[in-house]
């Protein structure tokens, strides 16, 4: 049966071994084969209002955060600095992958996360995820670093696909517009 404290140690045991992510995505994958035992876990973040609050486990080496996507919500294209795993456990996550070359930001494939479904992103990973189901989607995201605090991190506008520094205020703000914004 899942366990949150064994799942938190054993990603830190992961941290010392060559390959962290592919250890941690394992764990993930079987993290998500117990949705209620998930969502139990993440009971106390399930009000959060910001990124780290909605962080079960935050360090300088790990974040473990309970992603929460209301019906309709995008995100604007932005990237982690970091390795991160994804496994959607209700729901699904629609994720829009990039590159950033000499022509800006041009869209590089998609991959719809469903409930059971894991994927692993580099550190040059750039993404934006949305939810486009009439009802809450639910992902454990687990990061190779501190993902609120990381460094150089970008995000880029959805108006003018402009790169930006990583702000989360700015990024709520985008989020909120791109409500109104109709999905390409």
């Amino acid at each position: 049966m899942f366990d949150m404290k064994d799942f938190i140690a054993s990603c830190q045991e992961a941290l010392l071994q060559p390959e962290p992510a592919s250890i941690v995505k394992g764990l993930v994958e079987y993290a998500v084969t117990e949705p209620e035992a998930l969502r139990e876990a993440f009971a106390e973040t399930s009000g959060a209002r910001s990124l780290k609050d909605a962080a079960l486990f935050l360090s300088d080496e790990l974040t473990i955060l309970d992603v929460t996507t209301p019906p309709g919500m995008r995100t604007p294209a932005h990237d982690h600095q970091m390795w991160a795993v994804i496994g959607v456990y209700d729901g699904e996550e629609p994720n829009e992958f990039f590159l950033h070359g000499n022509e800006g930001l041009e869209s590089k494939s998609n991959r719809i996360l469903k409930a059971g479904d894991v994927a692993m992103l580099d550190g040059k990973t750039i993404h934006a995820i949305s939810n486009p189901l009439k009802r809450k989607s639910y992902a454990i995201h687990v990061y190779g670093g501190h993902i609120v605090e990381q460094p150089g991190r970008s995000m880029w506008n959805p108006h003018t696909l402009a790169r930006e520094p990583y702000d989360m205020d700015q990024l709520g703000k985008y989020v909120r517009e791109m409500r109104d914004i109709p999905a390409a």
